[in-house]
């Protein structure tokens, strides 16, 4: 559904009723006809819910090998090899084992840290405000044994939420209604403002292969996609049925295709409100949404598609902002 052209469209009741025929279709699970994709009753999921601070594996096709189990708050979610899944936390960051869950690792001597990212050094990346004896955002690389390597500070800025690394080793960074790429030594070299709302809490952005840069807007409930010059030049969201909320942590597909969360709102008891897993092409259709389970999620705000990647190597996002293997 080209839910960017509802207010483009000249016959507004008809593109209306069309939306809720094809919106039927999708809730089956079933992909858009001829839209490339994987097989969407095979998806394995990766799933942080903040209502409830939990991490899952969710395996559509093998609920046995489903599990859930509680993490302490924070945000953002990595596969960084051996099997393992990283996830920021208030401290630091843990570990976890992809197949069962169990902890392997924790960096506990950073309070204050609101996302962890582990870079392509092998070194792990956390973000905080006001933070280590420095205003405004504040990057601190650590090592594998936390130890501080870099410290980063962009100035003038109260709110962070997710980095990316680009493949030039710039860093996205999400500071509320503004998205910014800034170098390693705490210089600013690309900013853009979010276009139609104040305080988005802007979630996540990715550079793509052309130079675009494609953004999860927090409460502006869509993606945005910007030029390299920093215009708007499209927006996807929707359609009413799933109850657009507040986009959050998102994953560029081999296909092309985006998937975000859909985040409903603080607490335990958010797991009925709207459809928190969503997919949508290029065009802005939405190919596949998940109906999340509302006796064992709340509401969700990073999801990672299996399906595709190997877990026994670090992923990041390569030039075209897709996952990809660090060998």
């Amino acid at each position: 559904m080209f839910t960017r052209s509802l207010r483009n469209s000249r016959n507004g009741h008809y593109f209306t009723l069309m939306l809720f025929f094809i919106f039927s279709n999708f809730s089956t699970g079933k992909p858009l006809n001829g839209q490339r994709a994987s097989d969407y009753t095979h998806h394995r999921l990766l799933i942080r819910d903040e209502g409830i601070s939990q991490l899952a594996y969710v395996d559509l096709s093998n609920a046995a090998a489903n599990w859930y189990i509680p993490i302490p708050v924070g945000r953002d979610v990595q596969l960084v090899g051996n099997n393992n899944v990283l996830v920021g936390t208030g401290t630091g960051y843990e570990e976890h084992d992809i197949t069962t869950g169990s902890k392997t690792y924790a960096l506990t001597s950073y309070a204050g840290t609101v996302a962890a990212r582990r870079l392509r050094n092998g070194n792990t990346l956390l973000a905080g405000v006001n933070w280590q004896e420095k205003k405004g955002i504040v990057l601190v690389e650590v090592d594998s044994a936390g130890k501080m390597q870099r410290l980063i500070n962009y100035a003038g800025f109260d709110y962070v939420r997710l980095v990316r690394e680009t493949s030039t080793g710039n860093l996205l960074v999400t500071a509320n209604n503004y998205i910014f790429e800034g170098n390693k030594n705490g210089e600013i070299v690309w900013k853009v403002m979010i276009g139609d709302a104040q305080n988005t809490h802007a979630w996540q952005a990715l550079r793509l292969a052309n130079g675009q840069t494609i953004v999860s807007t927090g409460y502006a409930k869509k993606l945005e996609l910007f030029s390299a010059e920093g215009k708007l030049l499209d927006t996807i969201t929707g359609p009413p049925a799933v109850h657009s909320n507040f986009y959050a942590g998102f994953q560029i597909l081999p296909n092309g295709n985006y998937v975000v969360t859909n985040w409903q709102g603080h607490g335990p008891r958010q797991g009925g409100s709207g459809t928190q897993v969503l997919e949508y092409t290029l065009k802005g259709a939405l190919a596949w949404s998940w109906k999340q389970d509302s006796t064992k999620f709340s509401s969700l705000h990073c999801v990672l598609v299996l399906d595709e990647l190997d877990a026994k190597y670090l992923h990041i996002e390569d030039a075209s902002g897709r996952l990809a293997p660090v060998k």
